[in-house]
């Protein structure tokens, strides 16, 4: 089963300094993806215009993972007394002990930065609260799924604490991948930029799909294109495994 989200559904929100993209809106009782998908709670994307600061929120145990798309960002954590610096191919992510807000600010004084922010729920136990940063290049996703984060760090990719794979990919026009799902797994894809076709659904920028009771993720480029894709462990909702694939994605005769 398929399960489409257009960039159009996606609840937007524009502030003088900050727009905001939310995959699943959690305040809209009507969408069955108002809770995310299986252990994905939260896909957010992020724009920041020059020389501005806004405020990133933390959530109590989950694990956030934040990829610096454009830009140059630093990260203020006042709770914590510490801060840094994000640059474009950086991913970082954290576990908070309790909510907590954290000051982000676009440092270039002419250009945005562009960010996106996953959040998951956690897995079994209560995590320990951390705090990790992993750079990867262009060259290193470019043809490939390259992994980013996984429960146990393997390939050098992030650590977390949830059943979880991410991955990233930048691929040119014709390219086509599959990615295997082993039995009960599912998967979100997220297309940062771009076109893809994938079965009868054709993806643009900003649009996502979500798989359930699939054997893989199989896709192929219309132009150069850039993706995230998470491969989920936890179980998905029977309010979404029950619908039926969603009509308002373009499909190609």
């Amino acid at each position: 089963m398929i399960t489409v989200r257009k960039s159009a559904e996606r609840r937007q929100i524009e502030l003088e300094n900050q727009k905001t993209w939310m995959t699943f809106d959690q305040e809209n009782k009507a969408d069955t993806l108002r809770g995310g998908f299986g252990a994905l709670r939260i896909l957010n994307e992020e724009l920041l215009t020059p020389g501005r600061a806004f405020i990133l929120k933390t959530h109590k145990d989950m694990v956030v993972v934040t990829y610096v798309n454009e830009g140059v960002m630093i990260f203020n954590r006042p709770q914590k007394g510490k801060s840094g610096v994000m640059r474009s191919g950086d991913f970082h992510q954290a576990v908070s002990a309790s909510d907590a807000q954290e000051y982000s600010i676009n440092v270039s004084p002419s250009d945005d930065a562009r960010l996106f922010q996953s959040v998951f729920s956690p897995g079994v136990g209560r995590p320990e609260p951390r705090s990790e940063k992993k750079r990867f290049t262009l060259a290193e996703r470019r043809g490939i799924l390259k992994l980013i984060a996984s429960p146990d760090g393997k390939d050098n990719s992030l650590k977390i604490q949830q059943d979880v794979e991410m991955y990233s990919t930048l691929i040119q026009k014709g390219n086509h991948m599959i990615h295997e799902l082993s039995p009960g797994r599912s998967a979100w894809l997220h297309v940062v930029k771009g076109q893809i076709q994938l079965e009868d659904f054709n993806l643009t920028t900003g649009d996502g799909a979500g798989l359930s009771l699939e054997m893989s993720v199989s896709f192929t480029a219309q132009e150069p294109t850039e993706i995230l894709l998470f491969d989920l462990g936890t179980p998905i909702s029977e309010e979404i495994k029950t619908g039926t694939k969603n009509k308002t994605a373009t499909a190609v005769s």
